[in-house]
């Protein structure tokens, strides 16, 4: 399998190094995602902005300027990515080297095409192989039923 067959793309959100953080918690909730890909003008990743660098920089500022701050001050700049044709089991090796559990997904002119999550791969787990949360087989079932009914959460 492939990453452009599990890879989100509908509701794919991404930002500017100069889009303020209150625009990237408003387009976060609007995506229904904690990651932003933060593109150049030519539509190639340089960066990603998480929920969690939201919520840091925004726990250091308590003045009230979330509206002032750009996403440029905060985003990582070293992006782990992988290209839309690489297999799965490239990205699952990419996400557990780099301890990061999403990867901006791009295609070989290096431009955005969507984003695979820890989620989407739990997702393709339990459609197939059809587990049912609350009949637990092995205590590796019940870590795993866990953390798919946690990234299902929203």
């Amino acid at each position: 399998m492939k990453v452009k067959d599990l890879m989100a793309t509908s509701s794919l959100k991404y930002c500017s190094e100069d889009t303020k953080l209150r625009n990237v918690a408003k387009l976060m909730e609007e995506g229904n995602c904690g990651v932003l890909p933060v593109l150049d003008k030519n539509k190639k990743v340089i960066g990603i902005v998480t929920d969690r660098d939201l919520a840091l920089a925004l726990a250091k500022k308590h003045d009230g300027s979330a509206a002032k701050i750009e996403v440029a001050e905060i985003m990582t700049k070293k992006v782990h990515s992988i290209l839309e044709d690489d297999k799965i089991t490239d990205a699952l090796k990419e996400m557990r080297l780099n301890k990061i559990g999403r990867l901006p997904v791009l295609d070989r002119e290096g431009k955005l095409k969507g984003v695979l999550s820890l989620h989407n791969l739990l997702a393709q787990t339990t459609t197939n192989t059809n587990l049912e949360i609350g009949q637990l087989k092995s205590p590796e079932e019940n870590i795993l039923k866990t953390i798919i009914a946690l990234s299902d959460r929203y």
